[in-house]
């Protein structure tokens, strides 16, 4: 409960965390924080205005953001094996733009962050733009770990793997991306 209440008091004063999620580690802050999510695609060297993947609590986080979600959408959801959804029938543009990429995280540690701050968190690998994301924790680059505002370590994480991203089509269809 330590790491939480600290990754807590980050993300609540604007700063970004590395941590674990139910994938790979990752970059995160407060959905909500526009400057927050700038300062993670400058660490990544990424397109300032790239939209990141935002990891909700539950079903109904998700649709406080999301119109009218389809069966086999919340099967994606809720199904074990990480999924991250694309989809673009916004109910809400507070966190995005056109499109939204939404994960429901399956480990305890992200889940608890979520519902104490009650709103999303960001999620995004934790490497440079271009170089592959790291497999453990001690393949993360020391670039990455000394921008960011606290580093959560943990030997739990096994083998890690970025989930899979299935983009929305429509009420009917989706696409595999990953």
């Amino acid at each position: 409960m330590i790491e939480i209440e600290k990754c807590l008091k980050v993300i609540k004063s604007g700063g970004i965390i590395l941590y674990p999620t139910d994938t790979i580690y990752g970059l995160g802050c407060d959905a909500y924080n526009l400057n927050a999510i700038r300062k993670i695609n400058i660490i990544k060297g990424s397109d300032p205005e790239k939209p990141l993947i935002y990891l909700m609590n539950d079903l109904n986080m998700v649709k406080k953001y999301v119109e009218n979600i389809p069966d086999f959408a919340v099967d994606f959801l809720l199904r074990k094996k990480p999924t991250t959804l694309i989809f673009k029938n916004l109910k809400s543009t507070k966190l995005s733009g056109d499109s939204i990429a939404v994960r429901i995280p399956k480990n305890k540690f992200c889940l608890n962050i979520i519902s104490r701050l009650n709103n999303p968190i960001t999620s995004t690998s934790a490497n440079i733009t271009g170089l592959p994301f790291p497999k453990s924790i001690h393949e993360i680059d020391n670039i990455i770990i000394d921008q960011v505002d606290y580093f959560v370590k943990t030997d739990k994480v096994s083998k890690l793997n970025p989930s899979s991203i299935i983009e929305i089509k429509d009420n009917l269809s989706f696409e595999k991306i990953r």
